[in-house]
């Protein structure tokens, strides 16, 4: 399909969602080849440690320029420019491959894209059981988010998760560089674990304590392998307290690598453990397996990263089944789970590979 006219992607959140929804891009820029430019619509980000969506898919790599609002606006001046900004370019197709919504909020933004001159729209008339997430009748697991998108946009044709081009994230030369200036004290013989501790929600965080109970358990079975923890500034403390517990070779790059040059650490490390998070699905993106500990905020298997090598570890908890998405009883269920419970996950992983 060849198509001469300006397309516009619709897709919130930050760093896990882009990740997840990365097979979508694909698809779309292999059926647009010829397109003259592709613009990005997405929010301003609404937590400082949430990474915008940009920084993500790097520049000029998946689309031209970027369009940006506060997520929920309803503020008449901030659409009313929105929509000039959409007319000044001419778009002719928008692509939806928002998070599930409700139908009444796809017919606001029909109506919004419409107003924007839009000729054509994709992934915007949804049969009713789009709507909510869908469950395999036979084995009751929730549907992957890309399954879901994809068949958010199937009018495009199908779509192979499996394939490692469909996650390729188009890292730079110079992105891999700075990977390696900032992982030169790790000799080239030397493995390492990677982590992030930090979380932007509540819900899911699981304690320092917990996680530095964790590090001096697995410091015990692989003191020869290097700890580097990544992440935010912010996190940078979290780092610390974990690189203290390991008392052995470390190193806290928090805050000083953009999401893409963690991907490329990532790709490079033997283990990636750390929350349901957005630095998981990055490593999981890069083909590193992930150790992760999940709470109730999201379905069984919806959020899964990517690949099968993956050991996530879930609360016993009933609202962990439960489709409310919020603890009971005052109990946060993520807190449930054992420090024990992830070193055997991560056991189960490079149990060939102990070298202590």
């Amino acid at each position: 399909m060849s198509n001469k006219n300006n397309i516009l992607i619709y897709r919130l959140g930050s760093l896990g969602d882009t990740v997840i929804a990365l097979p979508i891009f694909h698809k779309i820029l292999e059926i647009y080849p010829d397109v003259e430019n592709i613009t990005l619509l997405t929010n301003k980000p609404v937590a400082s440690k949430a990474a915008p969506l940009e920084a993500v898919l790097g520049s000029g790599l998946f689309f031209n320029e970027v369009l940006s609002y506060p997520v929920g606006t309803r503020n008449p001046l901030v659409l009313a420019r929105l929509i000039a900004e959409i007319r000044k370019r001419k778009i002719h197709t928008v692509i939806n491959i928002t998070a599930l919504r409700s139908p009444e909020a796809d017919k606001r933004d029909k109506v919004f894209f419409k107003a924007a001159g839009v000729k054509k729209l994709i992934g915007f008339d949804n049969a009713p059981e789009d709507y909510k997430v869908q469950t395999d009748p036979e084995t009751g697991f929730f549907e992957w988010e890309t399954a879901r998108l994809a068949r958010k946009i199937r009018e495009l044709g199908s779509l192979d998760f499996n394939l490692d081009k469909n996650w390729d994230l188009k890292l730079t030369n110079a992105e891999i560089s700075r990977s390696d200036e900032l992982l030169n004290s790790i000799p080239s013989e030397t493995s390492f674990i990677a982590m992030n501790v930090g979380t932007k929600m509540e819900i899911k965080d699981w304690g320092i304590d917990n996680w530095v109970q964790l590090v001096k358990s697995l410091r015990l079975r692989f003191s020869k392998f290097t700890l580097v923890l990544i992440g935010v500034d912010e996190e940078s403390p979290l780092a610390e307290a974990c690189l203290k517990a390991w008392a052995g070779e470390g190193l806290n790059l928090c805050g000083k690598s953009s999401p893409r040059v963690s991907a490329a650490i990532l790709k490079k490390a033997s283990l990636f453990i750390g929350h349901d998070s957005g630095p998981m699905h990055l490593a999981a993106c890069m083909g590193t397996p992930c150790v992760a500990v999940f709470s109730c905020i999201n379905q069984p298997r919806q959020w899964y990263p990517r690949g099968d090598r993956n050991k996530l570890i879930f609360p016993k908890t009933d609202c962990a089944q439960s489709p409310q998405k919020k603890c009971v009883n005052n109990e946060k269920c993520v807190l449930t789970i054992k420090p024990a419970e992830v070193q055997s996950a991560v056991l189960d992983i490079l149990g060939k590979k102990q070298l202590a």
